[in-house]
């Protein structure tokens, strides 16, 4: 790519304040990505804390990267899972053209969420057959770790991003119903500490209620 690392995580940072400036409240935002769209995702929340921008309200992650090493899913292919869409080594070789010589443990590469950080309520959401599986479950425990609320679905006989073929599959369809309940649910700023309001609870609740449908695959 003609701009290599940071620039991805920049553009988000911009557009994400670009929101507010148009007058958008930050609760009422839900930031979503895919991929390593979601590694941008936990990028925007540590630059907001850092720079003392107010988080989103919620936010949905698609099969999120969470190592940009990608370490963790040639890890994970190697124990045996075999993604029907992704290869963890040839992926591993296209997200070197991106990141480059970029430090692998510079705090945009290597993302930490801290417990003075507020987080918003997280809906992730991965395949089961897929190799970046171990990266949302990385995500998932970076985000409980410091205190947020997150939610995760392994779907069934899923491989990565499954949600893009809505028209073709049952499964995408279902996923996207779900992560349209949750969102709706609830649009407020969680404390950064103490007990969850019954505003974030009824968001949990919503996302856990939406059965995981069988595999069609």
């Amino acid at each position: 790519p003609e701009h290599a690392w940071p620039c991805a995580g920049n553009d988000a940072v911009r557009g994400y304040r670009w929101l507010l400036s148009q007058g958008y409240r930050a609760e009422d935002i839900v930031v979503a990505g895919d991929s390593a769209g979601g590694h941008l995702a936990l990028d925007l929340l540590a630059v907001n804390h850092a720079t003392g921008t107010p988080q989103p309200g919620s936010m949905v992650l698609f099969s999120p990267l969470y190592d940009p090493t990608f370490q963790l899913a040639v890890r994970n292919q190697r124990t045996g899972v075999r993604d029907p869409i992704i290869d963890a080594m040839s992926a591993r070789k296209i997200l070197r053209l991106y990141t480059r010589t970029a430090d692998p443990d510079h705090p945009r590469m290597r993302v930490r969420l801290t417990p003075d950080m507020t987080l918003p309520k997280t809906l992730i959401q991965y395949g089961a057959r897929e190799v970046m599986g171990a990266d949302a479950r990385a995500t998932h425990d970076e985000i409980t770790g410091a205190g947020g609320v997150s939610v995760i679905q392994a779907w069934p006989g899923q491989g990565h991003v499954f949600q893009l073929i809505p028209r073709l599959s049952a499964e995408a369809r279902s996923a996207i119903d779900n992560v349209c309940t949750a969102a709706r649910a609830c649009a407020m700023t969680l404390p950064s500490s103490g007990a969850l309001p019954a505003c974030a609870l009824s968001w949990v609740s919503a996302a856990l209620s939406m059965p995981l449908p069988p595999c069609s695959w």
